[in-house]
């Protein structure tokens, strides 16, 4: 279990530096495909390729960005394994200004598996608000 969270800690962790960039492309590296997106609605997005869901980070980007965002970073990670592979990870997202205030928060689980040494999330589910 300590791996499992350490692993879950390291994906997260890439996510915040991912994000960072505000480039699409570098948080869908993230992810497999298909990626099953399911927001706080329960409206559910696949995406089948990495240019797809590049495609649909760079909008949450662009509009986080807009709205004053200067980074996000995450607290609260609980980690559930799933098989031998995989574990259901959950944490609590924080948006931050440049002067490290918090603009927006919410909970999101995502679905991850170990593939060629390296976590990635093959979905992502926004808990109801």
């Amino acid at each position: 279990m300590k791996q499992l969270n350490s692993e879950a800690t390291q994906f997260f962790d890439d996510f915040v530096a991912a994000f960072g960039t505000f480039d699409g492309s570098s948080v869908a590296r993230l992810f497999t495909h298909p990626y099953l997106a399911v927001d706080q609605h329960g409206i559910q997005s696949v995406f089948s390729s990495p240019e797809d869901t590049a495609m649909y980070f760079q909008g949450h980007l662009e509009r986080y960005k807009s709205s004053g965002t200067e980074s996000c970073r995450y607290h609260s990670l609980e980690v559930v394994p799933i098989g031998t592979l995989g574990a259901l990870a959950s944490v609590t997202w924080s948006l931050a200004n440049v002067h490290g205030s918090e603009i927006s928060s919410w909970r999101e689980s995502y679905c991850v598996s170990r593939k060629n040494g390296q976590m990635l999330a093959y979905a992502s589910i926004d808990h109801a608000v």
